[in-house]
């Protein structure tokens, strides 16, 4: 039975929203724990497409009873959410994410069932409007979490969320040196940053705040170390920075580098041809004049920003990234919904390729601008799930790095 001081009145609870909804605390580990639910939720998806496509699209129930998966969907929803209530371990989070985007893929399949008066499973326009809901999700979600450096307050909460599993427990290294940083993140407890020419805003640690941290840091640093089962996964970060240094101070890298874009934008202007010749023979009429051009247009668009690098690399190669960055924006979030309309699921090999070259070039580009974004202090965003692990290895040095160039 759970202690009295532990119990909360409905109507306590409607005050406590109440008097702190002004507070909102970021968490640190939301930008990992939205791709977790989005690739969950993407994973669930194709699953079941591909499962009902294999087995002749079963019906579950009788006697004319149809059980749709959309109920499946939202009772591992239901658990997810369940899991966030009950439990205040950060390693629950991560469950939930899983379960919860389970359960949205399983639910949002069967949207053109809600869209049609016939309660058709197979409308055309259902996989393009499933994608668009996943890249709505996915932008939503960015704009949530924003780009701002933690404040005091933020480091401190999400320093205390994570020493909640860990109380009167072992801890592993990693978990051990994420808690420490954010401490050490306080802006008045952090002399690293004044060292280093750090001018950040955010909001400093009061008197109560820095003694608070000051506890938490001895309680941490005595607690006993347990094995780190994870360490090879989790070193796999460095290893691939010191392999992109390595490549990058090569001399045939850059040229190297022009061949592969040049080559990558051929292979997507035939790629989208033959998926539009391919679909028309298939299902002649069917796709509609208006999407055939807007798959079209935003291919050639996305390839125009891409060759743009070619130029950019001369001056900055972070600054030949961001246009290869915007390009490969321009295909996944806007040509690939036409893809999926005027081809259904055909278009997936396309996108786990774009999705794959996004992800080395926001990889490259963060290796690239390193040197400047290890200044910029603690942030929220994408990098700031890695706070307190092993050091990406900086990139040599590069005349044409991003770091002493204004990239666009």
């Amino acid at each position: 039975m759970l202690p009295a001081v532990g119990w909360v009145m409905p109507g306590r609870g409607f005050k406590t929203v109440g008097r702190n909804v002004g507070r909102r605390t970021r968490n640190v580990d939301a930008p990992g724990l939205l791709e977790t639910f989005l690739v969950s939720a993407v994973v669930s998806f194709l699953s079941i497409r591909g499962f009902l496509a294999l087995t002749g699209y079963p019906r579950l129930g009788g006697s004319g009873l149809h059980i749709a998966h959309m109920l499946w969907g939202g009772l591992l929803m239901l658990v997810a959410l369940g899991m966030l209530l009950v439990f205040l371990d950060r390693s629950i989070q991560w469950l939930a994410a899983i379960v919860a985007g389970l359960g949205f893929g399983t639910f949002i399949d069967e949207i053109g069932k809600f869209l049609t008066s016939d309660n058709n499973y197979f409308f055309r326009p259902a996989v393009a409007l499933i994608y668009v809901v996943f890249v709505a999700v996915f932008l939503v979600g960015r704009a949530a979490v924003g780009r701002r450096s933690l404040s005091a307050r933020e480091h401190l909460g999400n320093a205390l969320a994570l020493l909640a599993a860990h109380v009167d427990r072992p801890i592993q290294p990693d978990d051990r040196a994420r808690i420490l940083a954010l401490l050490d993140g306080l802006p008045d407890t952090s002399a690293a940053r004044a060292d280093a020419g750090d001018t950040s805003t955010s909001p400093a640690a009061g008197v109560g705040d820095v003694d608070l941290a000051d506890d938490l840091r001895r309680y941490v640093e005595a607690l006993p170390t347990a094995p780190d089962r994870w360490a090879s996964i989790e070193a796999l970060p460095s290893r691939l920075a010191r392999a992109y240094s390595h490549l990058a101070s090569r001399e045939w890298f850059d040229p190297a580098l022009i061949v592969g874009v040049l080559a990558y934008t051929a292979a997507a202007v035939v790629g989208v041809v033959t998926v539009l010749l391919a679909t028309e023979r298939s299902a002649p009429g069917q796709t509609g004049a208006v999407a055939r051009i807007g798959e079209a247009g935003a291919t050639l668009v996305g390839v125009a920003l891409v060759l743009r690098a070619i130029p950019a690399l001369h001056t900055s190669r972070a600054a030949a990234y961001h246009w290869m960055l915007r390009g490969l924006l321009v295909w996944i979030l806007i040509a690939q919904v036409f893809v999926f309309y005027t081809s259904q699921l055909a278009g997936l090999g396309g996108l786990a390729v774009d999705l794959v070259a996004y992800a080395s070039l926001r990889f490259a580009l963060a290796r690239e601008e390193r040197p400047r974004s290890a200044r910029a202090g603690t942030a929220m965003g994408y990098e700031s799930s890695t706070v307190g692990r092993e050091p990406p290895a900086t990139p040599g040095p590069d005349p044409r790095s991003g770091s002493g160039r204004g990239s666009p």
